[in-house]
Formats: C-alpha cells, structure tokens, sequence
C-alpha cells in the first residue's frame, strides 16, 4: 500500500480534528440518485484508509523518537507512549466515522433504491448481497429487473444508453 506524505497542518474544524483529509462532496438529493451514485455519494468510504495511515504515521514518529532519545530507554518513556496514544485515538476516531459513514451509505441507498423503483428493502439488501458489479451497475440491474416507480423521459432514456452500451 502506497502511503501518502502527512498532509500539513491547515485549517481545520474543531468538531473533526481527527480528519487530515478533506470528505467527500455529496451531490443535493434532487440531483437525482443515478448521479449521485456517479459522484461516488453510495461508496466504500476512504476513512478506512485514512485510519492505516495513520498506523505508519506513528510508526515513523516514534522511529524519530528513539533515534534522538537521551536517556536509557526509549520504550519506557511516557513521551514514548503519548505518541502511541495520540495516534492510536485518531485511528479509532477515524473507523468510528467510517463504520458510521459506510451505514449511512449502505442504507441511503436501499432507501433511495426503494422510493425509484417498484421493490422493497428487504428485495434490494438481498440482491445486494449476491452482486458483484459497481453500485452504477447495480442501479441499471435494479431498473431493468423491476422498472421504475415514476418514469420520465430522462431515466427511460437513461436506461435505453445503457441498454445499448451508449
């Protein structure tokens, strides 16, 4: 895994401070569910990511700390062991919000799903556990199995594109 450099300190919202990464920009709800899926709003979150880089972050902090440590023990250094807790608050705080994110997602879009097409949760979380393609893809398989609530002419056409690999 490839480990980007530690961003700089900025600007940053007291409420987040764990974050060193700016989120993800959610389209508005009436810009439709098809492109919000495209805008990745329904997607793996990257806190998760965020949270193992943070273990390498330490890792190389306290590597610093025991090359220029005076004294007897590095290991045995409270300094030694804030840096640990310090980073290891961060990544905790960081999969709470994935976990918590991924959720949301999971059931904004089963929701979503529902009120576009004529099936109901419990349908979508069951086709969802055996699919294996994009959430794109899912959308399309969704629409095509069972159609669509209320059609219009932008998501019949839609459909027709992808239909005809447009």
């Amino acid at each position: 895994m490839k480990i980007p450099p530690k961003p700089k300190r900025g600007k940053r919202s007291p409420f987040y401070w764990w974050r060193r990464w700016k989120s993800h920009k959610y389209l508005p709800t009436k810009k439709g569910l098809l492109a919000r899926i495209q805008n990745g709003d329904f997607e793996y979150p990257d806190l998760f990511e965020w949270a193992e880089y943070e273990m390498h972050y330490m890792q190389d902090e306290l590597d610093k700390f025991v090359e220029n440590y005076m004294g007897d023990d590095p290991y045995e250094d409270y300094r030694y062991f804030e840096i640990q807790r310090r980073y290891a608050k961060r990544k905790n705080k960081l999969m709470e919000d994935a976990y918590e994110v991924e959720q949301r997602h999971l059931n904004g879009l089963v929701d979503e799903l529902s009120k576009e097409f004529l099936i109901t949760r419990e349908e979508i979380w069951s086709i969802m556990e055996e699919f294996g393609g994009t959430t794109e893809d899912l959308y399309f398989d969704i629409m095509q199995k069972c159609g669509l609530r209320k059609p219009n002419k932008k998501k019949v056409i839609e459909l027709m594109k992808h239909k005809h690999g447009i």
